[in-house]
């Protein structure tokens, strides 16, 4: 529709310039001593036109001429920034499939031609993050310094990766200056946070690694189970550095109730309590988690069974009096089983020791249970019972060995 309306407003236009010029019969003198001319006056109209199309031509050269330079850089300019923007596409495609020798390659060509700062700081960090994942540290540490010139809005990526690398690297200290230099652009980043803490458990510091995780499990940034092992782990920490058992009695009181039961802080528990000498207490704690119907505590049974000849005579007996809670939550555990014979043993009650003895090995026939089984009825005065148990035991030991 617009090219018709062109069209007859451009024929109209003629047909009103022929009309005019018919009306028109003056004429121009144009006088060039010693000469004089006398043209029509429509014929001098076009002509002033024409010179002045001509005149508009010349200058629109002689502009586009002069230009010429300014535009051959620009054009340059942009054909330099073409293959950088494409580089840097590149560099980020080879970086996610893992060559990183092409990635810090194409981020390199893309880094000097590249005006943005963004694009520039992106080509820096891929080309940074590249050298560190080949070991190439001087290069990293360069590329990492170069980024010194970015807007200081960029400089969170900066620290992040630069916290990243140092961790990979193992310089826990280099790390964790980076993480504080991100930390104090954007002080509640999680991300930061989550490196803090894998840096805090790698240094041993477990106060910081459990207030770390709790931080982390309040903002939703950690699993709940990512969060216990986290605890567990800074816990056993913990225990390590732990003197005596009357110190890791008042540790253990600190430690949540739920965490108290986690027989992967129990095993280690009670070991450095073995360790320290501290039996009765050690035996204490196994008692207390023998109340759990949790599938992964028959260690802690035989841990118990283990301790039966350490405790004390008044720790045995409080032990015995609390088994029936525990067979009452465990009543087909051959382990505890045993472990309450081996108690009662100990204390001299044979008939209360045969009977828990034999129940366990009703339940599954183990060598430990027939040697235990032995040895009761040679302190009793039968070896006839005794040879017959050390029998199966050895019968065992061939058919399991077999």
């Amino acid at each position: 529709m617009r090219f018709v309306l062109w069209i007859t407003g451009l024929f109209a236009l003629a047909v009103l310039l022929g009309l005019a010029s018919t009306l028109n019969n003056g004429y121009a003198i144009l006088f060039f001593p010693p000469y004089r001319m006398e043209v029509s006056f429509n014929l001098m109209i076009v002509g002033v036109l024409v010179l002045i199309a001509v005149a508009y031509g010349i200058l629109r050269l002689i502009g586009v001429a002069a230009n010429m330079p300014t535009e051959v850089r620009a054009f340059q300019r942009q054909k330099k920034l073409k293959a950088a923007r494409h580089a840097l596409r590149e560099a980020g495609i080879a970086f996610f499939e893992g060559r990183f020798q092409k990635a810090e390659r194409e981020a390199a060509r893309a880094i000097d031609d590249e005006y943005a700062p963004e694009n520039r700081a992106l080509a820096l960090l891929i080309a940074a993050r590249s050298a560190g994942m080949m070991q190439n540290f001087d290069k990293r540490d360069a590329y990492l310094a170069r980024l010194d010139t970015v807007p200081e809005r960029l400089q969170l990526a900066r620290h992040m990766v630069d916290a990243e690398l140092r961790l990979e690297a193992k310089d826990l200290l280099g790390a964790l200056a980076a993480i504080e230099r991100a930390r104090a652009v954007a002080p509640n980043l999680t991300n930061a946070l989550r490196l803090e803490l894998k840096v805090r458990m790698l240094q041993k510091q477990p106060d910081a690694v459990l207030a770390l995780t709790e931080k982390l499990l309040k903002a939703d940034a950690l699993e709940p189970e990512q969060a216990r092992r986290y605890r567990m782990a800074a816990y056993c920490q913990q225990l390590e550095g732990l003197p005596s058992g009357e110190a890791i009695r008042n540790w253990w009181r600190r430690i949540p109730e739920v965490e108290r039961q986690n027989p992967d802080l129990v095993r280690p528990t009670v070991e450095r309590l073995e360790d320290l000498g501290d039996f009765d207490q050690a035996a204490q704690l196994i008692g207390a988690a023998l109340v759990s119907d949790d599938t992964t505590l028959p260690e802690l049974a035989l841990g118990l069974a283990r301790l039966a000849e350490h405790v004390s005579g008044e720790k045995r007996l409080a032990l015995l009096r609390e088994a029936e809670a525990w067979l009452q939550v465990r009543p087909r555990d051959h382990l505890l089983l045993f472990a309450l014979g081996r108690l009662a043993a100990e204390e001299h009650l044979w008939g209360k020791a045969q009977s828990y003895l034999e129940a366990s090995l009703s339940l599954e026939p183990t060598l430990m249970a027939h040697a235990a089984l032995a040895r009761l009825y040679e302190a009793i005065g039968k070896p006839e019972e005794a040879e017959h148990h050390y029998q199966r035991s050895l019968a065992l030991a061939l058919e399991r060995g077999a």
